[in-house]
């Protein structure tokens, strides 16, 4: 026999008898554990007030001064729904990733 055909075989025999060594059910009961857990964890539903759309308010017609505050003060509302709407998520996902949501 070749020295390099005794290598090859001696490594065969290693490979083969690490195979041996793996508990199949055992990895895979890990694994659904695992998946049961993160299943467990399932994100709140959105506030509908996070989805809501604002229109402006202006008409036709409006004066050019009028047009402008109404623009303004419908602005305000979508810019505080938003920052209202980001530090919601914010903590959750601040909560997520320490795990404290369930």
């Amino acid at each position: 026999m070749k020295p390099k055909s005794i290598v090859m075989a001696l490594w065969t025999s290693v490979f083969c008898a690490a195979c041996g060594l793996t508990d199949v059910d055992r990895v895979r009961a890990a694994g659904a554990a695992a998946g049961e857990v993160l299943a467990e964890r399932t994100l709140p539903l959105l506030p509908d007030d996070c989805r809501r759309l604002s229109r402006s308010g202006v008409r036709e017609g409006d004066r050019l001064d009028v047009a402008v505050l109404k623009a303004d003060a419908a602005l305000n509302r979508p810019n505080a729904r938003t920052a209202r709407c980001s530090g919601w998520y914010d903590q959750l996902k601040s909560g997520w990733h320490r795990g404290d949501v369930q």
